[in-house]
């Protein structure tokens, strides 16, 4: 779709995404103290650290990053071993934070002797969990090779991949105890390269640079002409949306025949701020305007159990999914979330309610032991100076062949209400004592 293509160009052009790595400075750099793990990760990146908190990570999920160069016919291997975690994979990204290269824990072929515990039905607990993982430095080919990530160079210099860690095991580390793949370099003559050596042969980096949208263009939407700018985009019937590409993001701050020609100009599916190749994602705009508390209720698929060490994860409809409260594109900041096993469910339909307030306006019933999850709205809103107003982010990971009602069945900005049914996560805005009068535990009649 060139026209579409084109448009999304255009509104990239009015946000100074950085490339992280900085062709001018090939050295090892670390110009914002960021957290590393030897010379070759960056990170934890996590939502806990001011440093890190970018891109919209959960607070159930780690990544560590690495920017490097690899030299003609070298090849960079990572050998890990499978995280004690519900999930985790191997992305490589393109210039603005589009993936364009994947991995996932499940795809992924162990090593000789050893087995893939990620999968249903394996063992969890076992010590035999090593596998390799090649990284080039091309495009991906039609038919790309087993255990292999392709990182095409950025701007034709630095490559870009992140390795994701999900939900670890209670009592385990943000690695889920197995520590971090370790590099090692291949060189055209045969020579094989680790640590200090490898890092300067590859021009490893940590400058990395948050690509965020300019207070004044974002302020502009804001005050979109016929828009009230205390509130926009948020609307009394609150709704999530799934984000296909910015330019539809945008396009939310304006009037509806605006939407439908953003859609119609650019239906594809255009990942940025580091997007997870195996997530989807829907974003909905809040304002406590409307109401102490916002109510999001539905039907949670299931998930794997894996949070308390289990040996063995069975089948289910979704890896993982989550909800968070987060800023707006301006900081790309993320300030508390829920992932499935903390969000209690009910009955054969394991319909759940969470409430989302503000510290201040939490319900008395809004705890576990009423059927009710609570999470704390951020105190300060969109992080623009909108204390009342922000947004929520909801994912889903992997769904299964036989699960047709998640993020990732929805065709357009507009149709997730439908398109996912009882699995939709509606939002109803209530005041706090109206909320406190559905009892505990919280029912809706």
């Amino acid at each position: 779709m060139a026209i579409g293509k084109l448009a999304i160009a255009a509104c990239l052009a009015l946000i100074p995404f950085q490339a992280i790595a900085d062709a001018a400075q090939p050295d090892p750099l670390n110009p914002n103290d960021l957290p590393t793990v030897g010379c070759f990760w960056t990170g934890a990146f996590t939502a806990s650290n001011p440093k890190t908190n970018l891109a919209y990570p959960g607070t159930e999920i780690a990544y560590w990053g690495a920017k490097f160069k690899t030299p003609p016919g070298a090849v960079l291997k990572l050998e890990g071993r499978f995280p004690h975690a519900r999930y985790s994979s191997f992305n490589a990204y393109e210039g603005s934070g589009t993936s364009a290269s994947s991995l996932s824990d499940r795809s992924i072929r162990p090593d000789p002797g050893s087995i893939n515990p990620s999968r249903p039905g394996k063992n969890r607990k076992t010590g035999k969990r090593s596998y390799t993982v090649s990284v080039l430095g091309q495009a991906e080919p039609q038919k790309p090779a087993r255990n292999t990530l392709y990182a095409e160079p950025l701007s034709g210099t630095f490559q870009d991949i992140l390795y994701r860690v999900y939900v670890p095991d209670r009592g385990r580390d943000l690695s889920g105890g197995s520590g971090l793949p370790k590099p090692s370099l291949k060189l055209a003559d045969g020579r094989v390269l680790t640590g200090e050596a490898l890092c300067s042969e590859l021009s490893s980096s940590h400058n990395y640079v948050p690509t965020l949208m300019p207070t004044g263009f974002y302020s502009a939407l804001v005050n979109t002409p016929g828009k009230d700018p205390a509130t926009n985009p948020a609307m009394p019937d609150f709704g999530f949306s799934k984000f296909f590409n910015l330019p539809n993001v945008i396009a939310r701050f304006k009037s509806e025949e605006q939407q439908q020609a953003a859609w119609a100009a650019n239906p594809e599916q255009v990942g940025i701020q580091y997007n997870n190749n195996d997530a989807r994602y829907m974003t909905g705009a809040y304002s406590f305007s409307y109401g102490d508390v916002l109510a999001i209720h539905g039907r949670s698929p299931s998930t794997p159990r894996t949070l308390n060490g289990q040996k063995r994860a069975s089948t289910a409809q979704l890896v993982e999914w989550d909800l968070c409260g987060i800023q707006a594109l301006t900081t790309t900041k993320t300030y508390r979330c829920l992932f499935d096993a903390q969000i209690p469910v009910r009955g054969k339909k394991r319909k759940y309610v969470v409430a989302f307030t503000k510290a201040e306006s939490r319900p008395k019933n809004a705890r576990r032991a009423c059927g009710v999850a609570w999470l704390e709205a951020d105190p300060e809103g969109d992080g623009t100076g909108r204390l009342d107003a922000g947004s929520l982010l909801t994912r889903n990971v992997l769904p299964s062949a036989g699960f047709s009602k998640s993020i990732w069945d929805v065709t357009s900005p507009f149709s997730a209400r439908e398109e996912m049914g009882g699995y939709y996560p509606r939002g109803t805005y209530m005041s706090k004592k109206s909320f406190q009068s559905h009892g505990c535990p919280f029912s809706w009649k």
